[in-house]
């Protein structure tokens, strides 16, 4: 986009600039408000790198996307053509050269909806009940068993994407094995269960199904799916600007921190959930989960960053 371009579309977002110099326009920086003085939300925007700054909150980034989720939604035709090119360079899709198979449940799944009789019924409810997943549970996330085949004595569990197609499944054992979890050769990039997440309220990233189990409300698991820049889940909650809390497992700590630099570099607010004693969410009860988030730690800077790395 050309620079007087630039300059007007973010002028229909932000106001009319307070100073201009060289390739530095200074405007009132959108996170303020009337929270403090305008005279000290000073927004420095490099118009010719996209690099912008609030030099009083710390907000920034590398690009200018942030700036138009922040600002007005009367974007005009400028604010519109630099929003489309930013979706196209950050919704690259993932070039996979490797050929997947067809996401199909296994011939002898056996939903767990309906009761049954099967010894292999049995353990499976008895393993479910134990981690505290409950007939509601089994019901939202689709849970099932096998009782033969390849994924024999497991509790298979599927997402469907937000057209409520299959797009992954996975087999946790309930017998001791020291596979716990098989999956078939399908595609990673993937938002699990995407039809189930409200992407107008904040969304939880936990490690595993039966972590985002117990969180319950708006929870992707990522077991083992892409979250990079290219990746489906990464440009869903760009481009939705959901607020995103962090609840993954405890020896994935620095895997949450460098996730939540890139995700603040595009304007995302991130939320850290300290899980406490616990390895995983999987350990704890919805209502300790419940309270764990309401504790949630704010990071919205990358001195925030430091002071959790700091803390740990």
């Amino acid at each position: 986009m050309q620079r007087a371009k630039k300059i007007q579309a973010l002028r229909l977002l932000l106001g009319h600039e307070t100073n201009t110099k060289g390739n530095e326009v200074v405007f009132f920086c959108p996170k303020h408000g009337a929270k403090i003085s305008r005279t000290e939300g000073q927004l420095s925007v490099n118009v010719e790198t996209d690099v912008f700054n609030c030099w009083s909150c710390g907000f920034g980034g590398h690009n200018l996307l942030p700036l138009l989720k922040k600002g007005t939604s009367e974007r005009g035709e400028y604010a519109k053509e630099f929003e489309e090119k930013s979706r196209t360079s950050i919704g690259t899709p993932v070039v996979q050269e490797r050929k997947y198979d067809e996401v199909v449940l296994p011939r002898t799944f056996i939903s767990l909806s309906h009761a049954g009789y099967l010894p292999a019924y049995t353990a499976a409810i008895r393993y479910l009940n134990d981690r505290g997943i409950g007939r509601e549970d089994i019901l939202k996330w689709k849970l099932g068993y096998c009782d033969e085949g390849e994924y024999k004595h497991r509790i298979i569990i599927p997402s469907f994407d937000e057209h409520g197609h299959l797009n992954f499944f996975t087999g946790r054992s309930y017998y001791d094995n020291p596979r716990r979890y098989l999956t078939g050769n399908f595609c990673k990039d993937i938002i699990y269960n995407d039809y189930l997440v409200d992407w107008n309220k904040p969304v939880v990233i936990t490690e595993g199904p039966f972590d985002a189990f117990n969180v319950d409300e708006n929870a992707i698991a990522l077991q083992g799916s892409l979250f990079n820049t290219g990746s489906k889940l990464f440009s869903r909650i760009v481009f939705s600007g959901v607020d995103v809390y962090f609840a993954m497992d405890s020896d994935a700590f620095n895997k949450q921190l460098k996730i939540m630099e890139t995700l603040l570099s595009y304007g995302v607010d991130c939320y850290y959930v300290s899980l406490g004693s616990k390895k995983d969410v999987g350990e704890m009860t919805k209502q300790e989960f419940i309270t764990a988030k309401s504790n949630a730690t704010s990071v919205k800077s990358s001195t925030d960053i430091l002071r959790l790395r700091v803390q740990a």
